[in-house]
């Protein structure tokens, strides 16, 4: 019996244009009303997305997975957990994102700056959050350890050798995991969904094999990996296709609505 649920946000819930399906947020609701607890878990920070949250109906009391497992926090903005890196693995990302033609983008509990415009100012804060702001003079200004280095690189056809750069040299010191199309990240090497999962279900004492995850990108594959039940979309990437127990449909049929008809519901 699932007792919990974990969802990806984008390319799992939110496709390109922002929209949630209503047959995923009705899903959802109905999981709820049948005792599931549901949580969020996705590589944005969580007081950036109170929209997708809204929409999704979170509760103050689920509690959102955010910075690919670096951050547990409450609506309300309580964090529950946290884990950092240290300021020099942020400034050689930094270096390293550069040296690739790709942008920084620092976070910290408190801020997220960004060197430059990656994209358009509007897709930059739509990413990476409404609160970001743009200061080439990021790290100076910027004290203490940070949740997050991401970097933003726009020609999709780089990231691969932008993702092996930071394998290379990072590797050894911080979790790196390609996000999205264009974004490869670095967080502490303690950090991942699956980890965060794993200390939510502890706190509610729900078994391995009561959780069921679904998400669509490589910084989806340790929650796939962990949860007794896992979904992947079918256009997911082969990393989390390879991690997922079972092949939901396509993002545009609804693939968190489908997993929950066929697992929870039946």
């Amino acid at each position: 019996m699932i007792k919990l649920f974990v969802s990806d946000l984008d390319g799992t819930l939110v496709d390109h244009t922002g929209h949630i399906a209503e047959e995923d947020i009705e899903a959802l609701r109905r999981a709820r009303k049948l005792g599931v607890k549901v949580v969020i878990a996705t590589g944005r920070i969580p007081s950036t997305i109170d929209d997708f949250l809204d929409l999704l109906e979170v509760q103050e009391d689920e509690p959102v997975v955010g910075g690919q497992g670096a951050v547990i926090a409450l609506r309300d903005g309580r964090i529950l957990h946290t884990l950092t890196i240290p300021r020099e693995v942020a400034e050689e990302g930094a270096a390293i994102a550069r040296e690739q033609g790709a942008v920084p983008v620092f976070y910290t509990p408190d801020a997220i700056l960004m060197e430059r415009v990656a994209f358009s100012p509007e897709e930059d804060a739509y990413w990476l959050g409404k609160t970001l702001r743009y200061d080439p003079d990021a790290l100076a200004h910027l004290d203490g350890d940070f949740i997050k280095l991401l970097a933003a690189q726009p020609d999709e056809s780089r990231a691969a050798v932008l993702l092996a750069a930071f394998q290379a040299r990072l590797g050894d010191r911080a979790e790196v995991v390609r996000s999205h199309h264009w974004f490869v990240e670095a967080v502490n090497q303690r950090a991942s969904k699956g980890a965060a999962i794993a200390w939510i279900a502890k706190q509610w004492g729900i078994r391995q094999d009561e959780v069921m995850a679904i998400g669509d990108a490589g910084n989806d594959v340790s929650m796939l990996r962990w949860a007794g039940l896992s979904a992947a979309p079918a256009d997911a990437t082969p990393a989390a296709r390879a991690a997922a127990r079972w092949i939901a449909p396509p993002l545009a049929e609804h693939p968190v609505a489908a997993a929950l008809e066929r697992f929870v519901f039946s």
